[in-house]
């Protein structure tokens, strides 16, 4: 490969990169609509890297193309929420069973770390938006650790794909002032001692409750959400009269 061939390469994850991390943290908004032009401009990478950015988060799901429109964040429905989280109650658990017994010493140790934030963060701060959001941060970290210790290509990139999707729908709703911040992310708790012993079954049922109370507590708040009509949700700042 050429030295041109490796910059375009390099420029083209770049691109892919600051796109799909403005996509997650819903900089760019579901249902906005894009173009190459406008990426690029906003950006500053050509629009060829833009392209194949755009082609990758199609492939991801991030981004759907429009023929002859350009392209489009892909939106967020109530039923696209439901599904997510459903499927995510397939998953999830099971990483967790082979996660916690594949994981090494130093998984363990970068797990239990994550737990120790979140309640020192619980116990100095209370439960705010600050809080909440990094809660979810680190349980995201949590889940990715327990995938990578499964060892299994296919739940290693499943995992970061509805990684993604799952931040977009958190930060939406944390976003919003509509979620009810009292109510626990309790991301070790009793389970703590299970999780030590390697013990596969219990640390899945405990993923299976976390996955089952952030599923009825974010769609608790899409209920009350304003553009529910329509059935497409889109970030409250984008609607609220200025």
């Amino acid at each position: 490969m050429s030295d041109r061939e490796l910059d375009a390469v390099s420029l083209g994850e770049a691109a892919y990169l600051r796109i799909r991390a403005d996509i997650v943290s819903c900089q760019l908004a579901p249902g906005e609509r894009l173009t190459e032009r406008r990426l690029a401009a906003d950006t500053g990478f050509g629009v060829s890297p833009i392209r194949d950015a755009l082609t990758r988060l199609d492939h991801e799901g991030l981004v759907r193309t429009l023929p002859r429109k350009g392209y489009q964040v892909k939106p967020l429905t109530i039923k696209a929420v439901d599904d997510l989280f459903n499927f995510w109650a397939v998953l999830g658990p099971e990483v967790a069973r082979r996660g916690v017994v594949g994981a090494t010493d130093e998984q363990l140790d970068r797990i239990m770390a994550c737990g120790a934030e979140i309640a020192s963060l619980t116990k100095e701060q209370g439960r705010t938006r600050e809080t909440t959001r990094r809660t979810v941060e680190i349980i995201d970290q949590m889940f990715t650790i327990l995938a990578q210790a499964t060892r299994n290509d296919y739940m290693i990139s499943t995992c970061a794909r509805l990684s993604a999707e799952m931040t977009r729908v958190w930060i939406l709703v944390i976003d919003s002032e509509l979620l009810d911040y009292g109510e626990p992310l309790d991301p070790l708790g009793r389970w703590k001692g299970n999780f030590l012993l390697r013990d596969g079954d219990k640390f899945a049922e405990f993923a299976r409750h976390y996955i089952e109370q952030s599923h009825n507590r974010v769609l608790r708040t899409l209920a009350r959400w304003p553009s529910v009509v329509a059935t497409e949700v889109v970030p409250l700042r984008k609607t609220t009269p200025q």
